[in-house]
């Protein structure tokens, strides 16, 4: 049994959420409002505003649960300094490419405290812990634009004191023209004041604004946050995320604070068969100690919801793709060679498929520059080989070509 007091406790939170003076520093209660628990977020250094493409999209930026490309159902726990652990549960899905939403309950708590007078005399046992039950809704109001609200109910037990209340998020996510960056804007934790016994307290209402980058032909995504907080200073996230064969992920990610160093948090990711996710993200704090968030997650898919790449924001004003036309073949020895005519400004992908019932298959890995390609003539085919081409401007693909067709040798 420890002998702390709820002052204490309390303030070690106040030390890690909200370290640099603001002038309304330590005004804020229910501090359980804004804790990091996800550990693949905590492996960003939670800049996660922008990136928000999956159910943990909901402690951030509720716009990005349209973003969600699987059904999943995630357990974190959080080991924190002082004995103080957290747990959530998070059920995330997708109803129909537009509509996304995510359930979460999430409870800290820790052992059981000898309570102390005035006097440092010991008075009776007493228990602190915090719960808060989530709902989160993201909508597509546009193949780049989504946004999205988020409903909290919490409960915050000090001894004997308990304060409850209602909270509210609001998001708005983008994907911008420029391929790989999206955008991402919120508001977290607005509400009335909360009540323990006599005294008032506001929520840590708080700000995001965040940019995130993934790096076209390379697993490698970048982010970056900028976060406000009723009792706190603008401070910076950022973080880092490098996968390799879409399996295994390693992380870091750092918070940026006025009068703090260098502390980033390390993390690893593993990715089975986009079924099984598997996150551990650890954090040394200096001082305050070492803490370990580990998480697992289940993924099932989604009826009627193809998992897809998202599409980048379109401005209208600018021509669209169009189908490449004056498709032809040249055979060079054992190679066929196919020929398009150019569509302005445009890169292509070509696509395959045996007979007339055949499923299309795409045979180029990277986009085309020119307007020809050539592959290795199939042998031993039973049905005549058909060939498509598309052309793709801003990210945004055309419908496909005209069938060629070319006989079965």
């Amino acid at each position: 049994m420890k002998y702390k007091s709820v002052i204490f406790i309390y303030l070690i939170s106040a030390l890690a959420w909200a370290q640099n003076p603001a002038s309304s520093a330590g005004s804020a209660g229910v501090l359980f409002l804004r804790s990091p628990l996800s550990a693949r977020t905590a492996g960003l250094g939670e800049a996660f505003t922008a990136v928000a493409n999956d159910e943990n999209a909901l402690y951030y930026n509720p716009a990005g649960l349209a973003n969600i490309r699987y059904g999943a159902f995630g357990v974190n726990h959080t080991q924190w300094f002082e004995d103080i652990k957290m747990d959530n549960l998070t059920f995330g899905y997708n109803f129909d490419r537009k509509l996304g939403m995510a359930i979460a309950i999430s409870h800290m708590w820790m052992p059981e405290l000898m309570g102390k007078d005035a006097f440092g005399n010991e008075t009776q046992a007493f228990n602190v812990s915090s719960s808060v039950v989530q709902l989160g809704l993201g909508y597509r109001i546009h193949p780049s634009l989504f946004l999205g609200v988020g409903l909290k109910y919490f409960q915050d037990n000090l001894a004997d004191i308990t304060a409850t209340g209602i909270a509210i998020d609001a998001g708005f996510y983008m994907y911008t023209m420029i391929p790989g960056l999206s955008v991402g804007l919120s508001v977290q934790n607005f509400g009335s004041d909360v009540k323990y016994e006599n005294q008032l307290e506001k929520l840590p209402l708080q700000f995001r604004a965040g940019l995130a980058y993934k790096i076209r032909g390379i697993p490698w995504r970048i982010a970056v946050d900028a976060y406000k907080s009723l009792d706190s200073d603008v401070q910076f996230n950022a973080g880092m995320e490098y996968t390799i064969l879409n399996t295994f992920s390693l992380r870091i990610g750092n918070q940026f604070r006025n009068g703090t160093t260098f502390q980033p948090g390390y993390g690893v990711g593993l990715n089975i068969n986009n079924r099984y996710r598997m996150d551990y993200t650890y954090l040394n704090l200096n001082d305050l100690g070492a803490t370990h968030r580990i998480g697992f997650t289940f993924q099932f898919g989604l009826p009627g919801v193809k998992v897809r790449k998202p599409v980048v924001y379109k401005n209208y004003r600018i021509r669209r793709s169009e189908a490449p036309r004056g498709l032809h073949y040249e055979i060079k020895a054992d190679r066929l060679l196919i020929k398009w005519k150019v569509v302005r400004g445009a890169v292509y992908n070509i696509y395959a498929r045996v007979g007339k019932t055949g499923v299309w298959k795409k045979l180029n890995s990277r986009l085309i520059n020119g307007t020809e390609y050539s592959f290795k003539r199939p042998k031993h085919l039973k049905e005549d080989l058909y060939i498509s081409i598309t052309s793709v401007i801003n990210s945004v693909e055309s419908p496909f070509s005209e069938e060629l067709r070319i006989e079965k040798p």
